[in-house]
């Protein structure tokens, strides 16, 4: 029995440094691609971004304080990209797409439990936003994607500049011809 035990542990210590070995052996993880100079560095450095995407090397040659791994994709969904501006004076209109609703915590909208009531949070193409302290009954019947038309009905009066909070818009919902009238923040602005 205990001849078992001990064979258990050795068996599994035994894989230990093959696995390792490995790990550590692969292409992938030894280099990364090599620049066209010499050295593996430009002359300057890698001091931008934009370089080091450039100029991938090697990490078995480069000392730990000049290498840089290459930067994270960027992926740009072109069908949420802001499609109109968002409407800066009051009766001004632009048409825009829903890109997502949630409750105010950013979690999916779900039936309310009473007395927990968690809101509502719509976001749009162009960079707007509409909030509620409950949950609006035309915008939990709408759907990310849905085309709708922005107006802004009312700005707070004494906003210092810059300061958009508390602009009231009025959104129609193109598709289900639904329409809902709430601020783009909960708070107004300093001023107001």
């Amino acid at each position: 029995m205990f001849r078992r035990e001990k064979m258990k542990r050795v068996s599994g210590f035994g894989l230990l440094p093959l696995l390792l070995l490995a790990a550590c052996t692969q292409p992938s993880f030894l280099s990364s691609g090599v620049l066209n100079s010499p050295t593996g560095t430009p002359p300057g450095g890698l001091n931008s971004p934009a370089e080091r995407a450039t100029a991938r090397q090697p990490i078995a040659t480069t000392s730990a304080d000049q290498w840089q791994p290459p930067p994270d994709p960027v992926f740009v969904d072109e069908s949420v990209a802001p499609s109109s501006i968002l409407p800066s004076k009051v009766g001004e209109c632009a048409d825009t797409t829903i890109t997502s609703i949630t409750d105010r915590f950013g979690a999916d909208l779900t039936p309310a439990k009473k007395g927990s009531e968690k809101g509502t949070f719509i976001r749009f193409s162009n960079s707007g936003v509409q909030v509620s302290l409950v949950k609006e009954r035309s915008i939990v019947r709408s759907q990310v994607f849905d085309k709708v038309n922005m107006c802004l009905v009312e700005i707070p009066k004494g906003c210092p500049a810059g300061d958009n909070r508390g602009r009231l818009y009025k959104t129609t919902n193109l598709r289900t011809g639904e329409s809902w009238s709430l601020p783009n923040d909960i708070k107004s602005c300093s001023g107001a």
